[in-house]
């Protein structure tokens, strides 16, 4: 036969060769699967491998010696050879050469036959390590799903080095990314359950763990307790690590570090915030790791509601920025009209109290302390506006006159006219609450007799009002009709039936701006009647 046909024949047989041993190898890994002793043995003969394919030094040679003859490689352990159960095969430390041998690469630095170690006792868990415990958690979800989709894979005959060992790869990978991260179940002393459906409910529980803590850590960012709902997550996070935990024992007791770790923080948290966990922390209480798609659905509610209350805290703080900015402009253009940013203002206002901000709020309240004396008559204001002033109203009520910032200090060209035509006589002021100091300052900035301050309130009856105004000293009447709830046209009947001149005060009880506005609304009919 001539040489190149014998070529052609050796290259056939050499491909036929190949084909058979790739079919062998492949056939072992499906059944290295579900047979522990196999995957030893298979183990035992890529190492012997490695060993017989190690680089060596080259050894020097001598003249007068001849080569030596190469050094055989140990002996490969035979399959019919039972393997001693106490020795562990030797861990290679030098650098690997890459063989598809078993379903997965181990971690760098880790033995092929070790799986993650249990953390015994306390560990110190902080909530700056909540982020990467979540990630962590996401990440071993996505690797017992794919353990589960894997063995079925292979199950089913396919190609481990083209369907499989490429996933394998990228999931390792990503693990190498993260601190602590060992992905046991793509290692390959992992647990091969036969009841695939068991990695369901570990990915599951993986899941709700990372949920939990994703809840949590919104509700720590906001630094605010919404209603209770922090214990509410602590509750379900509890829950979760428990079902993830027997889940785990489910496959043999594998020990999960980023379980016993938010185990750890929820005692912690707990103790530091003094609130008590009334399940799921203990070895008798235990949660049901089947039945993670409820506790998913619970998990998700609570974070909707989270999130819609961190949105609403966002839309309050640009609310707030906007009412900032508009008296800002305010304050700074001093006499102008600023009829407009006062509208925006109120606009403001009204849409906090609407979506749930208290009147009586001490951030909104500090404000438009300043210069709520100050706005200008804007004609009717909105209901919600409204409850807020008679809120600041209620508060200065109760400041002593030391604390008042608005009492005059230099009396204006106004005041000195009206304390001419007021001076000895009686004024009636009626709206919102008495305030002391406010009422001294007017006494004595006009010299009146007496101050006649009439409370008042929401849906009283005005008909007490009309033998104040009755009083023969009455010299004037002021309508505060920014802390009053009665209408204007209601109190100017019973001074039009007793000769009383009306004054109506929009802004604050300044002693310059109340004698501008009687001069400007009363001040001839004053002169008329002194004269």
């Amino acid at each position: 036969m001539p040489a190149n046909d014998d070529n052609v024949t050796v290259t056939q047989i050499g491909s036929t060769v190949l084909t058979a041993v790739r079919s062998v190898i492949d056939r072992l890994l499906v059944l290295s699967t579900e047979d522990r002793e196999l995957r030893l043995r298979l183990r035992a003969v890529a190492l012997e491998y490695l060993k017989a394919t190690e680089e060596r030094p080259a050894i020097p040679e001598a003249p007068a010696i001849a080569a030596a003859e190469p050094q055989a490689a140990g002996p490969i352990a035979p399959f019919d050879v039972e393997p001693k159960e106490a020795v562990e095969p030797p861990v290679v430390q030098t650098q690997p050469v890459t063989l598809a041998v078993k379903p997965a690469e181990p971690m760098v630095g880790m033995s092929p036959q070790v799986v993650e170690k249990p953390v015994v006792g306390f560990t110190e868990v902080t909530d700056a390590d909540l982020p990467l415990i979540e990630t962590r958690c996401r990440l071993k979800m996505e690797g017992a799903r794919w353990a589960a989709t894997r063995s079925h894979r292979l199950q089913d005959g396919a190609d481990f080095f083209t369907e499989v060992a490429p996933v394998d790869r990228e999931l390792i990978e990503k693990a190498r990314q993260l601190p602590d991260c060992f992905l046991w179940m793509c290692h390959s002393s992992g647990p091969s359950p036969s009841d695939l459906s068991q990695w369901a409910d570990v990915a599951g529980c993986f899941a709700n763990v990372a949920s939990g803590i994703g809840v949590i850590r919104s509700l720590l960012e906001a630094d605010d307790d919404q209603d209770n709902r922090f214990e509410q997550a602590i509750f379900l996070l509890a829950e979760a690590q428990s079902a993830l935990k027997v889940a785990l024992d489910h496959l043999g007791g594998v020990p999960d570090k980023d379980q016993n770790r938010v185990y750890h923080w929820l005692k912690a948290t707990a103790f530091n915030r003094q609130f008590y966990i009334p399940r799921y922390m203990r070895v008798d209480d235990r949660a049901d790791p089947t039945a993670w798609t409820d506790l998913d659905e619970r998990i998700g509610k609570l974070d909707a509601t989270v999130q819609q209350g961190r949105q609403n805290e966002r839309r309050k703080q640009s609310t707030f920025n906007r009412i900032r900015y508009h008296l800002k402009a305010i304050v700074s253009n001093g006499d102008a009209d600023r009829s407009y940013d006062w509208h925006k203002v109120i606009d403001a206002v009204e849409e906090l109290v609407r979506g749930g901000t208290p009147p009586s709020n001490r951030e909104l309240r500090d404000l438009l302390l300043p210069v709520v004396d100050g706005m200008p008559d804007l004609g009717d204001l909105p209901s919600g506006f409204g409850v807020v002033l008679r809120e600041i109203d209620r508060f200065l009520a109760t400041r002593t006159p030391t604390a008042a910032a608005d009492v005059a200090t230099e009396p204006t060209e106004d005041l000195k006219q009206a304390a001419v035509l007021l001076c000895g006589k009686t004024m009636v002021l009626i709206g919102g609450d008495r305030r002391p100091y406010a009422q001294q300052s007017l006494e004595a900035a006009f010299g009146l007799k007496e101050l006649d301050w009439i409370t008042t309130a929401e849906h009283e009856s005005i008909l007490p009002f009309e033998a104040h105004i009755a009083r023969p000293d009455v010299a004037v009447v002021v309508l505060a009709i920014r802390w009053s709830s009665h209408s204007y046209g209601d109190v100017r009947n019973f001074c039009e039936k007793h000769g009383k001149p009306l004054v109506r005060l929009p802004a604050g009880y300044n002693p310059n701006q109340v004698a501008r506005q009687i001069l400007e609304q009363c001040g001839e009919r004053l002169r008329a009647g002194a004269a």
